[in-house]
């Protein structure tokens, strides 16, 4: 059964929105030529498959990094050696893999070796080959302190990108705000372009907070929770009665006290908007990377952020990255932190030897706004199997000991037992049995707040393709077009599209052979905005013979749209719904 309905886009600056119309369009085709007509037409939107795919169970992915005394990595574990615990019970191990950040090795329970980047089990032997790797640097330009901070990462990127990159490398930049977005490319010179004119695209403007009182985030959050630690309260006020020249005025402390909530408060709204943008962007990058087949990092550059408020949106980044088989790093860019005075810092003395006594508190407040604001930069990164560089200056280092990283790592699963979708906290405990190793690994899990339906994923999933910073290649898809002139001095554009099926796996029921494909094709202009588009979906009910034919050519589909003269950027998604496997393409075409 073949179906074919308008594709509607809308892009706005943060993401691209998509509607699916109501209305459908129907066509028959057929599945082979000479062949019985396996496809039938429907003319009804309501209208199923004949078939059910099961949604699968709540999979949860543990990394665990094993060293010894010494710090070296253990990397002759078996599935044998592992416990996993949920809420103190415990979990059966599904699936269990060895990996690195360069290949990848598995076998199943019963030892049996399995092909690289399938299968599951440990293995126990050093790969021997490489990859390819998908990079992404993600500026963080939205909770950043200091404008100063972007100079020395810009050129940290600079130098990797001129002297570290390997063949077959492929990099992307993103920044939080969404005003950096370079796709995949392994060509140097253009990666160098792009960094050379980075300072000029990024968010330059930091959060801002007031000269008078000053406060760090973490005494803003205190302030505007009133906290039981009443330091943050007490300098912020002392701070305000000097610098405002309140000593001589009645009620000076009722004004001060006034004052520093009124900051506190603006400021704690503003840091806590950016930083769920971040995360939320953050996210959205690393779903848009979990379809392409090759080993994925993203290194998050950034100074810190405060997370106490933010547990189930950071737990959700996490979540993400295990599920896409990303490795997602953090570099804090202040380098050595010291609570010391800058320079450029404004510095308030006390008059008073109380004054003073009060105002000795504000490096320590410092100093734990800084060690807080690192902790959701460390748990990104140990829950994931990436690396955490902090206190240093040499960020072209950090970089290096990231790209360098040959540390083994175990990827573990399970099926969730939360039988409730209600957003619940599940602690995760991972035990080995061979003594004296240390174990890093997640602490737990946020259960989800909702159940996400098949259509909803689907849609999202196509969304995220056709954002993707690059060509999803689970699924080979072939793009070509003709075109031809009509009578009202527009073109029918004619897209083609070839979809290899080889590699996807179908259900095998009822002597036939079992898929539900959806294409989403969509032209856009020279600045994006959204011309047409069509979105088909397939459902493939084969017989051997058809099947055997497809897979030696594979189908292919052609959409007809209308445009006038001009340059277009064509993009097309394919998915399958089994394993929900993906494949994009993206093409610059020209009409004269």
């Amino acid at each position: 059964m073949f179906k074919a309905r308008p594709f509607y886009c809308w892009k706005t600056w943060l993401a691209i929105v998509f509607a699916f119309a109501l209305n459908v369009v129907s066509t028959a085709v057929a599945a082979e030529k000479g062949q019985k007509k396996e496809a039938q037409s429907s003319s009804k939107d309501s209208e199923k498959p004949s078939f059910t795919f099961k949604v699968p169970v709540d999979v949860v992915v543990v990394n665990a990094t094993v060293t010894d005394k010494q710090g070296h990595p253990v990397k002759d574990l078996t599935v044998d050696d592992f416990k996993v615990y949920e809420d103190g019970k415990l979990q059966p191990i599904h699936t269990f893999a060895l990996e690195s950040y360069k290949a990848v090795q598995t076998t199943d329970k019963n030892g049996k070796v399995a092909e690289a980047n399938g299968g599951t089990g440990v293995g126990t032997a050093e790969p021997s080959f490489t990859q390819a790797r998908f990079l992404s640097l993600f500026i963080d330009d939205l909770t950043v302190s200091s404008i100063e901070l972007f100079t020395q990462a810009i050129g940290a990127l600079q130098r990797f990108v001129s002297e570290d990159l390997g063949p077959g490398d492929q990099v992307a930049i993103v920044s939080g705000s969404g005003r950096v977005q370079y796709p995949f490319s392994g060509d140097k010179a253009q990666l160098a372009s792009e960094l050379t004119d980075l300072y000029k695209k990024i968010n330059l403007s930091v959060v801002r907070k007031e000269d008078c009182p000053e406060l760090t985030d973490l005494q803003a959050q205190n302030i505007r929770q009133d906290t039981p630690d009443s330091r943050s309260m007490e300098v912020a006020v002392m701070e305000t009665i000097i610098c405002q020249h309140l000593d001589d005025a009645p009620n000076r402390a009722q004004i001060a006290t006034n004052v520093a909530r009124s900051t506190a408060g603006f400021q704690y709204e503003e840091t806590q908007y950016r930083n769920r943008t971040l995360l939320s962007s953050l996210r959205q990058h690393i779903r848009s990377l979990k379809h392409f087949e090759a080993k994925k990092s993203v290194i998050l550059f950034s100074d810190g952020f405060l997370s106490e408020q933010l547990r189930y949106e950071l737990q959700e980044v996490v979540d993400m990255a295990l599920r896409a088989g990303v490795i997602l790093n953090t570099i804090d860019i202040r380098g050595l932190f010291t609570a010391q005075y800058q320079a450029s810092d404004r510095v308030v003395v006390g008059n008073t030897l109380d004054s003073q006594a009060i105002l000795s508190q504000k490096p320590l407040l410092r100093i734990e706004d800084a060690m807080r604001q690192e902790d959701p930069l460390a748990q990104l990164a140990y829950e994931t199997g990436g690396l955490f560089v902090h206190n240093s200056n040499d960020l072209h280092a950090g970089m290096q000991k990231i790209s360098d990283n040959q540390s083994f790592y175990y990827v573990l699963t399970y099926a969730s037992p939360a039988a409730k979708s209600d957003g619940r906290y599940h602690k995760i405990k991972l035990e080995v049995a061979r003594p004296g190793l240390q174990v890093s690994h997640r602490k737990g899990y946020y259960a989800p707040k909702e159940q996400i339906s098949f259509e909803r994923r689907k849609k999202e999933d196509i969304m995220e393709a056709l954002q993707a910073p690059g060509n999803l290649n689970e699924i080979p898809i072939q793009l070509s077009y003709n075109y031809f002139q009509l009578e009202d001095a527009r073109y029918q554009l004619a897209l083609l599209t070839r979809v290899n099926i080889r590699g996807l796996q179908f259900l095998e029921e009822d002597a036939r052979h079992k898929n539900l494909i959806h294409l989403v094709v969509v032209a856009f202009d020279e600045n994006d905005r959204y011309v047409d588009g069509l979105e088909k979906s397939m459902e493939l009910n084969l017989t051997d013979p058809s099947y055997a034919a497809m897979l030696d050519y594979g189908f292919t589909s052609k959409v007809d749209i209308k445009v006038p003269p001009g340059r277009y950027k064509i993009r097309a998604v394919v998915r399958e719904s089994n394993r929900t496997k993906m494949g994009s393409i993206k093409k610059t075409i020209e009409v004269p």
